[in-house]
């Protein structure tokens, strides 16, 4: 993927919790040009796998901890921040095409 730093997307770390077996969603949004990078959904059984997930890819928690709070007191809301390239990478909600 090569693109130039005014081509660069943006990425929107999105949190949820629904129902089921592994109710914890992360997904990313990205902004911007998407050309040759897709998002993946995540799911994690509970909001401690979250949390290590964040911590694991480098986010402090003053960035996510608003949002993980969120989820947990209103099931089914969407709860977002914003992440960089590396982050989401860190996280494997997003996926880059190589051209190697």
């Amino acid at each position: 993927m090569e693109l130039s730093m005014t081509d660069m997307p943006e990425f929107r770390l999105n949190l949820r919790r629904d129902a089921g077996a592994e109710p914890y969603i992360l997904s990313c949004s990205i902004v911007g040009q998407t050309t040759g990078v897709h998002g993946i959904v995540r799911r994690l059984r509970h909001s401690t796998d979250v949390v290590r997930s964040l911590l694991d890819a480098g986010i402090s928690d003053n960035r996510y901890r608003d949002a993980v709070a969120g989820i947990d007191n209103e099931p089914g809301a969407t709860k977002s921040f914003d992440i960089s390239l590396n982050e989401a990478q860190k996280l494997s909600v997003i996926h880059t095409e190589s051209t190697e």
